[in-house]
């Protein structure tokens, strides 16, 4: 999976340790930065193609984030491989609510 290169000086550290972190974060470490927007946090090549929340803290960008990887997995097609891998990573379904 292709991940998009965000340049060093903007991305957030992120220890992906946390226990505040859900299992998705943790597993999946989707990329975290602040831009004019508030704070950002994506899965995948880019914003167009991959998961992306955003937010005004790095705890709604995560929430955010969350919510739209739940929902491309419930609506993933067959040639989704984004969406499949998040299924494989997580050990997942797509019928299953986490």
């Amino acid at each position: 999976m292709k991940q998009m290169d965000i340049p060093g000086n903007r991305v957030i550290d992120i220890n992906y340790e946390s226990d505040n972190l859900s299992k998705a974060v943790k597993d999946l470490r989707p990329v975290v930065w602040a831009d004019e927007r508030g704070y950002c946090c994506l899965l995948g090549p880019d914003p167009q193609e991959g998961i992306m929340g955003i937010g005004n803290t790095i705890e709604v960008a995560l929430n955010d984030w969350e919510q739209q990887l739940r929902e491309r997995v419930r609506t993933a097609g067959v040639s989704d491989d984004l969406a499949q891998y998040v299924i494989d990573t997580l050990r997942i379904s797509k019928d299953d609510v986490w």
